[in-house]
């Protein structure tokens, strides 16, 4: 008992005349107790100890510190007992004598009324005065939520009021530091309006209220203690968001999302107050102050000026020093350490220091600007001064005027393109500018034109000179708005001599060199606006196609120069009666058109103005060396109807209808008509030769084979005809050749399109080898222009060598009609390939005439019986006759038979049991697509 009693005793410390300032904190006792416990129940508790645990202190505790003072000096003393730190929540001192009793009990802190300190000071101080010999226990009562820090120390109280007569020196000066730099940045803000000198101001403002909250002064002057911590995190916030619109203002293109990430972190740790305590919102503050200003430090780098960068070094040494003098400081503050006078005031001027230096780089950077919006003043006045010789000798006349057409400014080129010799004199003469203009609806268009796009670019407009003669000239304008007022910036070019250049060159364009009148690209244009304003306004439309009748003559028999003075001499003649009614041109070498639109496209005056036309050609006489000669003409009349959509669909109808008037006996005229059987029919024909063209051009033929059946032995490999079939409109149906192959003999095309199968056959077989090797026989069709076609021949010997084709493998067919009409070019193409090894067949045999006779002058290898007397072999005793009959004529000359159209089983037993070779036909096997060949299966 006696031990513990003697570990409970007050530590003591003796004061004498040597005492100035004593530091209390390595000699107190501690004790951590509920914080409900009073005074006289602290004083009878075990548990007191010099180590003081400085974690914070759950929220049912409080820290009583105690020591005992012992004045062993002859005179009194004045003290002060200084607890220097203002943030503290609860501070109570109590003061007792040598018989314990209270003598002055002091109840402060943070959480409680300023009024309650004894005296008026931003910690908190206790006066003490001790006679000679006196002793006084001190204990003193924390209760708080952040880190302890108890700087705590004994002054003398003279020495007191020299420490903080320093103290405030120092405060003064860098209060008054940061009050300067403030006021120089927003007074040179307002003078120069540069938002960095503004955020950078209230940034050093918001320093200022940081550091005088932090020093206690602030609660001081304000006699509000209770929201130190909350308002010092504000103020923190304020000083980061302040900082960081300084930083992106002097920096370059800092992105956005790098900004709102700057102020997202001001943000959380203005949060911090309303949902942390105490000790959290300093962790807090100190990751996101951290993090803020480690974002504004990774900006300066990355984002700084690399032709100018100083002011951003600068700024981030600065930020720097600030962030370690800061974080230090809160660093030891959060363990619970005291600094000592030295230390912090080392770390305030540190902080000081990188705020100047932040200064000098705003400075620096404002400087940059400048210097840099002096170069480019400098820059512009130089661009100015060329601006002015470059508008003086401009070769382009350069001009400025008022909207309503007041002339303000002109210059050398402006005066001689309009005649005048200065500047002075045109200012003078030319009041307005639509002087200028010789039409003033030019003017008036142009002016509509630039105050809706607010710019025109070489517009074409005739002017006139100072002495009334015309010229054109080009003229770009663009307008824009001084002094509230608008102005239009003008340059103008002389283009007289390319315009009438593009005149001409727009007259040849659209005209026929050779007669004057109007060429079919132009006919077609106008024909196109004809067709559209018919469409929307419901007006008549005419169109005559004109043909004229034995022009050949004249260009056969005196040539073509004869001939052109006859179009020039006519297309006169027929313009005089077309002129004021319509619109004429020339569509080919003998072909005109004529245009006739609303009254004048009735069917009367249609009607009227072709008869005209077809009177004045059949009174025309044409003199070329003592000859004379007579024309005609066949014209096609086509009215407009809502089922025409197109000038090509028109043009097309016109000479249908002008070819219907040749067919009818030529020099008359001829109305369109789609009930007409013969205009039908000529038109279903071009509309063939049309896909035809195409198949040709995009091989939009497909290929297809039909098998040969023999009767007398058994089949080995393959022996079929090459069919062909056409893609049509569609693109997916395919069209039979008998269908399309009319129009293509009428239009001289089975030359080209027996090309195309040979050569995409033969290209087939090539690239099937298997195929090639399979096949016995292979039968492809040629028409009788083929067959008198010289080239046709070269290329099929050339078709053979360059695809390896063996010749033996292929057989043409030839037609008996078409064989015996061309009997000299079958016979030498007969000849040219039956040498080489290749079989020919009579296609149709017994369709024709004089069958018989013919027969022996042609040396084929097969007769194809004509399918006619096939199909009723069964039902007919005159077609089997026929059958018979050219089965024993061939027969007897050495030729093998085809039967063609063998449709059954039937038929094809007795045309075995009759002798006949081969047979045919859907019988015994369908035509198939050459591209999915099967063999012929027996069955």
């Amino acid at each position: 008992m006696h031990s513990a009693v003697a570990q409970q005793e007050i530590p003591s410390v003796n004061l004498d005349e040597q005492t100035l300032q004593l530091d209390l904190l390595p000699n107190l006792q501690f004790l951590r107790t509920d914080s409900t416990n009073q005074l006289s129940t602290v004083q009878t508790l075990d548990g007191w100890t010099r180590s003081g645990d400085f974690s914070p202190l759950p929220q049912n505790q409080s820290l009583w510190a105690r020591i005992s003072l012992h004045q062993q000096s002859n005179g009194s003393m004045r003290y002060g007992l200084l607890l220097a730190n203002p943030t503290l929540d609860e501070v109570d001192v109590y003061l007792l004598d040598d018989k314990g009793r209270i003598r002055r009990s002091l109840l402060m802190g943070a959480s409680r009324p300023f009024s309650a300190r004894e005296l008026n000071h931003r910690d908190f101080l206790v006066p003490l005065e001790l006679l000679p010999g006196d002793k006084m226990d001190v204990y003193i009562r924390i209760n708080d939520k952040g880190p302890l820090v108890l700087p705590i120390k004994l002054w003398r109280y003279s020495e007191l009021i020299g420490q903080e007569q320093l103290n405030l020196a120092l405060l003064g000066v860098v209060g008054g530091a940061l009050i300067m730099l403030a006021l120089y940045y927003l007074v040179s803000y307002t003078l120069l309006h540069s938002p960095v000198r503004f955020w950078f101001s209230l940034s050093n403002l918001c320093f200022l209220l940081l550091f005088l909250n932090v020093e206690g002064i602030l609660a001081q002057m304000l006699r509000i203690s209770a929201f130190i911590s909350e308002l010092t995190l504000v103020l923190v916030a304020f000083a980061l968001t302040a900082s960081a619109k300084v930083a992106h203002l002097m920096l370059v293109k800092v992105p956005a999302y790098w900004r709102y990430c700057s102020y997202i972190l001001s943000l959380l740790l203005l949060a911090t107050p309303f949902v942390l305590d105490q000790y959290w919102q300093i962790i807090a503050a100190i990751g996101f102050a951290g993090a803020s200003l480690c974002l504004q430090l990774l900006l300066a780098w990355q984002f700084r000026d690399k032709g100018h960068g100083r002011p951003n070094r600068l700024y981030a040494i600065g930020w720097s020093t600030v962030a370690l003098a800061c974080l230090l400081s809160s660093g030891l503050y959060l363990l619970g350490m005291v600094l000592e006078e030295k230390q912090g005031l080392i770390l305030t001027f540190v902080a000081l220091f990188g705020v100047l230096l932040i200064a000098l780089a705003v400075e620096i950077h404002e400087q940059g600007k400048a210097l840099s919006h002096y170069e480019l003043q400098r820059s512009t006045i130089s661009d100015l001064r060329r601006f002015y010789d470059l508008f003086r000798n401009s070769a382009e006349g350069l001009y400025t005027s008022t909207l309503n057409g007041k002339l303000i400014t002109t210059n050398p080129a402006m005066c001689s393109l309009f005649g005048y010799e200065n500047e002075q004199q045109m200012l003078s003469e030319c009041r307005n500018t639509s002087q200028l203009y010789a039409n003033q609806a030019d003017r008036q268009a142009l002016l509509e034109e630039i105050k809706k796009n607010g710019v025109v670019l070489g517009k074409e407009i005739r002017g006139v000179k100072r002495n009334g003669s015309e010229f054109w000239f080009s003229i770009s304008v663009q307008m824009r708005r001084e002094n509230k007022e608008e102005f239009m910036f003008g340059a103008i070019a002389d283009i007289t001599e390319r315009k009438e250049s593009n005149m001409s060159l727009e007259y040849m364009a659209t005209h026929d060199p050779l007669t004057g009148v109007y060429n079919r690209r132009e006919f077609e244009r106008r024909l196109r606006k004809a067709l559209r304003n018919a469409e929307s306004q419901d007006s008549e439309l005419t169109l005559l196609y004109m043909d004229l009748d034995q022009f050949k003559v004249v260009n056969d028999t005196c040539g073509h120069k004869a001939g052109d003075v006859l179009i020039k001499q006519l297309s006169q003649q027929l313009n005089q009666v077309v002129e004021t009614k319509g619109l004429l041109a020339r569509l080919g070498g003998d072909e005109f058109g004529v245009l006739l639109e609303s009254d004048q496209a009735n069917d009367q005056n249609a009607y009227l103005l072709a008869n005209k036309i077809l009177n004045v050609v059949q009174q025309f006489r044409f003199f070329w060396e003592n000859r004379i000669f007579t024309l005609g003409i066949s014209i096609g009349l086509v009215p407009y109807t809502k089922q025409v959509h197109s000038p090509e669909q028109l043009l097309s109808m016109a000479d249908s209808a002008c070819y219907m008037a040749k067919e009818q006996g030529r020099n008359q005229i001829h109305t369109y008509s789609k009930k007409d059987d013969k205009i039908q029919r000529y038109e279903t024909e071009l509309h063939w030769v049309s896909l035809i063209n195409k198949a040709l051009t995009e091989n939009r033929f497909e290929l297809y084979y039909q098998h040969y059946h023999p009767l007398a032995k058994l089949a080995q490999g393959y022996h079929y005809e090459i069919l062909l079939r056409m893609q049509g409109d569609e693109g997916e149906q395919l069209v039979s050749p008998g269908l399309f192959m009319p129009a293509a003999e009428r239009y001289n095309l089975t030359a080209q399109i027996d090309r195309w199968v040979i050569e995409h056959y033969f290209q087939w077989l090539s690239q099937n080898p298997e195929h090639k090797e399979q096949l016995i026989r292979a039968n492809i069709n040629l028409s009788g222009h083929s067959l008198g076609d010289k080239e046709l021949r070269l290329f099929v010997l050339n078709a053979f060598e360059k695809y390896g084709i063996p010749y033996q493998k292929v057989c043409f067919e030839i037609t008996e009609s078409m064989a015996i009409i061309k009997m000299d070019e079958t016979l030498q193409f007969i000849k040219t390939f039956h040498q080489l090894g290749c079989r020919f067949a009579l296609d149709d045999f017994g369709s024709g005439f004089s069958s018989y006779g013919y027969l022996k002058s042609l040396p084929v290898n097969y007769v194809k019986i004509d399918g006619g007397f096939v199909k009723d072999l069964l039902n007919d005793p005159v077609s089997m006759a026929m059958v018979s009959s050219i089965k024993e004529v061939a027969k007897a000359m050495g030729m093998k038979t085809v039967a063609e159209f063998v449709e059954s089983k039937e038929i094809m037993v007795e045309l075995g049991k009759m002798g006949v070779d081969y047979a045919q036909g859907y019988g015994v096997a369908k035509p198939a697509a050459l591209s999915e060949f099967q063999p012929l299966t027996s069955g």
